[in-house]
């Protein structure tokens, strides 16, 4: 039941969020959203979720995974954001289905007017719809008519729809005997009308998918062996012995899927499923060339080996358990949203194999958060940058993996080690051109972008512009580098620190540190925002206020009691800085970059320069 398009107003920490979920023709993209914990990730899920299972309650009436007539998630007053009146969300789900919710703080009779914001906006309707004396209404498609009602049973009969919440976890092997003997049993299954043991909630248990593993290896070793009668002698009549010419058929199909996931997640083609003699029917994995244990008991499988053998074992069981027919992964059609989906997981499994699974069922849409970044660069490897999606919350914008600001925790971190030296060190050898370190990943942005406005690619072309993890690490580099170093460099090496650090133009042979020069009129005084005239600021403010901190100007008295005016100051703030940036970069003009002409300046000054001392002048040009 794919998801095509979720709209948010005024609720929790969302503003106004609209995404419309990508897709490649009707093959949908999986979509990753990231975000710092409190900026609605789950929340988001959460109404997608109760759409899932308000439909999955219509096309099974008699196994609800709520009480009929009641809904998943709560709707409460509680979610309306600060200073708002009513909060607004709506769900689009395939064939035209959907759920949508509307709340306000006051009964509608107790309004003297319509609350500021609603008419002219999609929750318009939502207002003339609700009843005089509520202030909630809930309105959906998603209901036993006969026309909704035979969508919904097709769409749940022949699609997986898994929801994983972030809570789902597997008793370890150590935690007691019985867990490590747990035995394989066949899976109850009941074929009553309006049943099912179908799930719309998936805790992932491993048993689950232990017990139905071991109804696919039945199913394959009792129906699908392929037997075949030859003659014991050429020639010889009535003389023949029974050869097996392997497995055929839809549960061989499974099965071979199955055992191609845990390869890719343990990493080797040389692994098949054993099962234990009747009086322990364990599932095993046996090495195939050598016949011995890797592991006598999946249970016994590390915490972040189940985690994705419990996901991915789910795609498949919850789809073998449909009515549609399966001969690969690719087969499997549905929606799995999954709630911290690198929960339990190494960084490899993170970055290597977690992708490559997701690339195995390419017409299951999958709706993910996720706050490691070596999991969306990944994706970025398996699917390339058009080929998935990923939204930063609480705005929702799409951002490249670059941007998803974790990347950047995880880069600071990362560059407070000694490995970060040596990193530096390889990519200055390496490097075939000058390379200029600026402090952040929105300066780099920022120049790029400049550049491209002020005809300064020429410039930009003679160097690679690089993230240095911060003023911090700027100076470390420039502290830490001592002659030999310095006089070896094959390239020029340029510092550029923003306005604020006040670093003296210096040099120590080809390693140069420079400032980005002060542009006292502008509001801002620190970072490279302060390249931003008033106006330009101005300007962006009034598209988000939330951008910037701002203090008038105002009087104040100084050491000695004189009276004085501290002028106007403003400042990016912190949670802000990637989407300015991003509004920036997307709306400015020429105009607006004007300033970073200086910038270019800086940069051609230290390619110019052929150093006479350590002082930081030049004797000559050096092009």
């Amino acid at each position: 039941m794919y998801t095509t398009r979720i709209q948010l107003t005024n609720y929790g920490p969302f503003e106004t969020l609209d995404i419309e979920l990508p897709f490649d023709g009707e093959v949908p993209k999986p979509i990753v959203l990231v975000g710092e914990n409190g900026s609605g990730k789950s929340i988001l899920l959460s109404h997608i979720v109760n759409g899932l299972i308000e439909a999955k309650n219509i096309a099974y009436p008699e196994t609800p995974e709520v009480d009929t007539g009641k809904v998943y998630k709560l709707r409460s007053t509680s979610y309306i954001r600060s200073r708002e009146e009513y909060y607004f969300g709506r769900v689009d789900f395939e064939s035209g289905l959907f759920v949508s919710e509307f709340r306000t703080t006051r009964n509608k009779k107790d309004y003297d007017d319509t609350p500021r914001g609603i008419m002219g906006s999609v929750a318009e309707s939502m207002w003339l719809a609700m009843d005089a004396g509520s202030h909630d209404h809930y309105d959906t498609n998603i209901d036993r008519s006969s026309g909704s009602n035979d969508k919904i049973k097709n769409i749940f009969s022949t699609n997986c729809v898994l929801y994983f919440p972030p809570n789902r976890f597997d008793e370890p092997a150590w935690l007691n005997e019985d867990h490590l003997k747990a035995t394989a049993e066949f899976l109850n299954r009941t074929q009553l009308a309006g049943h099912t043991i179908r799930r719309v909630i998936d805790y992932s248990r491993l048993r689950d998918n232990q017990n139905w593993l071991y109804d696919v290896v039945f199913d394959r070793s009792a129906f699908e062996i392929q037997r075949h009668s030859l003659p014991l002698q050429h020639g010889a009549s009535g003389v023949s012995a029974p050869v097996l010419f392997g497995y055929a058929g839809e549960a061989t199909s499974v099965f071979e899927a199955a055992l191609a996931i845990i390869r890719a997640i343990v990493g080797s083609n040389d692994l098949r499923f054993g099962i234990g003699r009747r009086h322990q029917r364990t599932v095993s994995l046996i090495v195939e060339s050598s016949g011995v244990h890797y592991v006598p008991n999946i249970f016994q499988m590390s915490s972040g080996e189940m985690a994705l053998i419990n996901l991915f074992y789910s795609l498949l069981r919850d789809f073998d358990l449909s009515d549609s027919p399966f001969a690969n992964p690719a087969d499997v059609r549905g929606v799995a949203v999954i709630d911290e989906i690198d929960l339990h997981l190494h960084a490899i499994h993170q970055h290597d194999i977690l992708p490559k699974l997701i690339s195995m069922f390419p017409k299951v849409q999958f709706i993910m958060t996720s706050h490691a970044p070596l999991f969306v660069l990944g994706m970025q490897e398996v699917f390339g940058r058009d080929g998935f999606a990923v939204h930063r919350l609480p705005q929702g914008q799409q951002i490249s993996p670059e941007e998803f600001e974790e990347f950047g925790h995880a880069y600071r971190a990362f560059a407070a080690t000694r490995t970060f030296n040596k990193y530096v060190q390889t990519l200055i050898e390496s490097s075939q051109k000058p390379i200029v370190f600026v402090e952040g990943a929105t300066d780099q942005r920022y120049i790029e972008k400049a550049a491209n406005m002020l005809d300064k690619e020429d410039i930009l072309a003679l160097v690679e512009l690089r993230d240095g993890g911060g003023k911090g690490k700027l100076s470390k580099i420039w502290k830490d580098s001592v002659s030999p170093l310095t006089a070896t460099l094959p390239n020029s090496v340029v510092l550029l620190f923003d306005c604020d650090t006040n670093k003296p133009s210096s040099n120590k042979g080809k390693l140069f540190q420079r400032s980005i020069p002060l542009q006292r009129e502008h509001p801002i005084n620190e970072g490279i925002e302060n390249l931003f005239s008033k106006a330009t600021l101005e300007m962006a403010r009034r598209h988000n206020a939330t951008f910037f901190s701002t203090e008038d100007e105002h009087g104040a008295t100084n050491e000695a009691g004189q009276a004085i005016r501290i002028p106007e100051k403003w400042s990016v703030n912190h949670s802000e800085k990637s989407n300015l940036c991003d509004w920036l970069c997307e709306n400015g003009t020429a105009d607006d970059f004007r300033h970073f002409g200086l910038v270019f300046d800086v940069i051609e000054e230290a390619l110019d320069c052929v150093p006479s001392s350590d002082s930081g002048s030049c004797a000559e040009s050096s092009r």
